[in-house]
């Protein structure tokens, strides 16, 4: 007995020890083209042309009987299972089997059954509609999940929502662009009713097998009670009727110039069509992909210039995530971006920093192999922030989380990393230089966090003491928060709710409350709202800027816009897109981000499919001083060799001085 408690209580053990370790890995959301295919293989029409070939090939083949056709052409069917049992019953009973008397060499009347161009063609269509009501594929769904293979998410809500976004655009919602998608969207909404129609179809068989068993004969009575062909025309007057109410609310809003009301108002409609008909493809295709091995960041895999910080409009982000850790075959465009976030580490529930493979970040980015990467962006003029995430809050103790991740984030931050050279050469110049730590900000991502006044006050009270506590080692430090979109948003139902207050946003989800943080009274620490932006729809720039205007106005509302960060995780394929967009990001907010910011070595190096992200944001996101040309090879060596130079300049202008001082001293004596 006790050995049984024993294996018993070890199991628990190893249980508790593995739902750590997974609270504390990181991971990411991709879609697999394993189970893409793998939904693929729903698809009972995928082989028709095939199958068809093989029915043409039985044309005018006659048989000594109709069960002797179905037993062949069966056997040449082996390799489509599914249409093994439609061809099986049609042949048994379709009145379009011809069928010949001939007498054979003993004088006997044989009956010979074959197929014509009538009856092949019928069977044809018989395949096609049988296999339509059966299966459960969408062609449809199948497309937008294979167009999303290479796209890396940072929560499996930013996917959902990526996707939702995505068919919106297809059925261009309140795209202000009129375009004849009628034979798209009813093709589209066909496949999206699929299961519906399997779901239906099995239904109602079911129900006419259960009453049939209570008869004497099954098979006779469903031959005479089941008609596949009616239940199929029943049904598909059922999903006719479906298609037609959500084609109505489609042409609604196709091509519409909406009002953000009216935007939201269909895409909570276009929602519930998402969450019924298409969540479940998403959701089987794809994959919470968890690191084991922390690998070194390598940025500078193919030749880059320093920052043109002075050409860019205000603060350009580059959101780098952990899972390029260690791709040689990407690099950093360090050009086209005056900050890189590295969006890798994550805080425990004791509020202890780790990596993405749960081990402790301050032990790992100790090792100069690890921290390197912070010396290689500081060379190139570009400050390193680190991203923290947060996104399960139970069984954790608030008050000993803050007071244990302040300590981490200071440390991590707080350590000087950069050469012993570049500070003789700093102490010798009297020069302040801000890029000597192993960070420059830190960027708190937390998400669920508790939205009672209680938890706000304190997470409140844990900024303030964070800003106070890296500023005292270091001035030019920032302290930001990152949201989602969504998080931020103006719920509608409340706006339209016949009540006297409206609370449009709770917790530390509120401009008003992020106003409060801008506030310090010991610092001026600087403070950015990064908001990852629900894309591919362009709409969702002008929701964002719309929605902070509802929440603040005047002095307040230009605070925290001059602190806003709009963060469009791109998905490499809408370059047209995106650089329609850029313009409005450039001319509508002072900063602005994007990720994952990698580029391929092999990558153009212009703003097109292919191309550079680093070039569009010289292209599109330059003021007045810049002309979106490329630092030249000098221009770039003497940026990144500048502690250097400066020494080179120090110890002639020392020596220059010495020489005219000796001079002088000479001619005095001469003269005396």
């Amino acid at each position: 007995m006790k050995m049984k408690y024993f294996f018993a209580s070890l199991v628990l053990g190893l249980a508790s020890v593995l739902s750590f370790a997974n609270e504390s890995r990181m991971g990411y959301y991709t879609i697999s083209p394993e189970k893409v295919e793998k939904y693929a293989e729903q698809d009972l029409l995928k082989d028709t042309a095939a199958v068809f070939d093989t029915l043409n090939q039985q044309k005018a083949f006659k048989y000594e009987s109709r069960s002797q056709m179905a037993e062949k052409i069966n056997e040449r069917f082996k390799a489509y299972p599914q249409h093994q049992k439609i061809v099986n019953n049609f042949i048994q009973t379709s009145w379009t089997i011809r069928e010949d008397t001939v007498t054979d060499v003993m004088g006997m009347l044989n009956m010979q059954a074959f197929l014509d161009d009538n009856s092949i063609d019928s069977l044809k269509w018989y395949i096609v509609d049988d296999a339509t009501n059966q299966m459960v594929f969408s062609q449809q769904a199948y497309d937008f999940v294979k167009q999303m293979q290479e796209t890396a998410f940072l929560d499996s809500i930013q996917l959902h929502r990526y996707f939702k976004n995505l068919l919106a655009s297809s059925f261009n919602l309140c795209s202000g662009k009129v375009n004849d998608l009628d034979e798209y969207v009813n093709s589209t909404l066909e496949s999206f009713f699929s299961e519906k129609r399997k779901n239906l179809v099995d239904s109602i068989r079911n129900v006419q097998s259960e009453k049939c068993k209570k008869e004497k004969d099954y098979g006779a009575c469903m031959e005479k009670k089941c008609n596949m062909r009616q239940i199929y025309s029943n049904v598909g007057k059922i999903i006719a009727s479906d298609v037609n109410r959500e084609k109505r609310f489609i042409d609604r809003y196709s091509g519409r110039i909406c009002s953000d009301d009216l935007w939201k108002k269909s895409f909570d409609r276009l929602d519930s069509l998402y969450s019924l008909y298409f969540k479940e493809v998403v959701d089987f295709s794809l994959d919470k992909v968890y690191n084991n091995d922390d690998a070194s960041i390598i940025l500078n895999g193919k030749f880059s210039g320093a920052s043109h910080k002075e050409e860019l409009n205000g603060e350009i982000v580059g959101f780098y995530p952990y899972w390029y850790a260690g791709d040689t075959t990407k690099w950093v465009d360090f050009e086209g971006i005056t900050r890189l976030a590295y969006y890798g580490l994550k805080a425990d529930n004791n509020g202890s920093l780790v990596t993405p493979s749960g081990k402790s970040a301050l032990t790992h980015f100790d090792e100069k192999d690890n921290y390197e990467f912070v010396n290689e962006a500081h060379r190139h003029n570009v400050k390193l922030d680190w991203v923290v995430l947060k996104d399960d809050w139970k069984n954790v103790s608030l008050e000993s989380f803050f007071a244990k991740l302040t300590g981490e984030i200071d440390e991590l931050l707080n350590k000087k990393i950069n050469s012993s050279f570049q500070r003789f050469v700093n102490a010798v110049t009297f020069n302040t230089d801000e890029l000597e730590n192993r960070g420059d900000g830190v960027t708190l991502f937390f998400k669920n966090f508790p939205k009672d006044s209680s938890s706000t006050s304190k997470f409140n009270n844990f900024f303030g003491e964070l800003k106070n506590k890296l500023a005292e080692k270091n001035e030019s430090v920032y302290v930001n928060l990152m949201m989602n979109q969504f998080d931020l948003s103006v719920d509608n139902h409340q706006l339209i709710a016949d009540t006297v207050v409206q609370v449009l946003s709770s917790g530390i989800y509120s401009y008003n409350n992020f106003l409060n943080l801008l506030k310090s009274e010991k610092n001026e620490t600087k403070n950015y709202l990064y908001v990852v932006l629900d894309e591919p729809v362009s709409r969702n720039k002008q929701i964002l800027l719309n929605d902070m205007s509802l929440q603040l106005d005047g002095l307040d509302r230009r605070n925290v816009l001059n602190s806003l960060v709009p963060v469009v995780w791109f998905d490499n394929v809408g370059w047209d897109k995106f650089s329609n967009d850029a313009l409005y990001y450039n001319d509508s907010y002072y900063n602005f981000g994007v990720g994952p910011y990698a580029t391929d070595i092999s990558a153009k190096d212009s703003c097109v499919v292919g191309g550079n992200l680093g070039a569009c944001m010289l292209k599109y996101f330059e003021n007045e001083n810049g002309d979106g040309s490329r630092q030249g090879k000098i221009a770039s060596f003497v940026c990144m060799h500048r502690w250097g130079i400066r020494f080179v300049c120090f110890v002639a202008c020392v020596l220059l001085v010495a020489s005219v001082a000796i001079v002088v001293v000479m001619v005095r004596k001469k003269k005396m």
